[in-house]
């Protein structure tokens, strides 16, 4: 099983003249990618109320597993057009206590995809870095780093949290490359 870390937006596009609202988020793109070929268990936050409820039936509908404990009173991330908004979102309220408790259930996960949109904000990041780091068995992890620019993010955390992800655990890939991650999740 491949455990996918990371977010997934309400999402608003132009089509034409109007507004599509969609899901979207690169924790949730991984996930539907990676469900193809290999069981995926997505970790991410869900807000309450009916969008979180709309996006659980979207992971449904998709066949993909989540922790439906992993839930938090505030707001989406949201993205309209190509801004992205996550500060304060409920993605970010991520921690190590309840991302450990889902490693731990999810014991057969032999590989990890984390977007770095997670990394680059706390406590998300301590979060990541804290249970991955205690994961036992300990997966192989990859660091997608190929996210635009996020209003507030922490570009120093980021890149502090992804040494500190390399020096601890066993294989760690840090890249903005898709093939290349899939190559290395398999």
């Amino acid at each position: 099983m491949i455990a996918v870390i990371g977010e997934m937006s309400l999402s608003f596009f132009p089509e034409g003249d109007k507004w599509v609202k969609k899901f979207s988020g690169k924790g949730y793109e991984w996930a539907r990618k990676l469900k193809c070929d290999e069981d995926v268990v997505f970790l991410s936050v869900l807000p309450m109320g009916d969008t979180g409820k709309e996006m659980a039936e979207c992971l449904i509908s998709n066949g993909i597993v989540f922790d439906p404990d992993m839930r938090s009173p505030l707001n989406p991330s949201i993205q309209v057009g190509k801004e992205i908004f996550i500060r304060g979102s409920a993605p970010l309220t991520l921690s190590a206590e309840k991302l450990s408790d889902a490693l731990s259930y999810f014991s057969d996960i032999r590989s990890a995809v984390v977007s770095a949109s997670l990394l680059s904000f706390n406590p998300s990041a301590s979060a990541v870095l804290d249970a991955l780091s205690f994961a036992f068995p300990q997966p192989r992890v990859a660091v997608d780093t190929d996210i635009p620019p996020l209003s507030g993010s922490n570009p120093e955390l980021l890149d502090r949290t992804i040494t500190q992800l390399k020096a601890v655990l066993k294989e760690c890939l840090v890249s903005d490359s898709e093939s290349e991650i899939l190559s290395f999740l398999r």
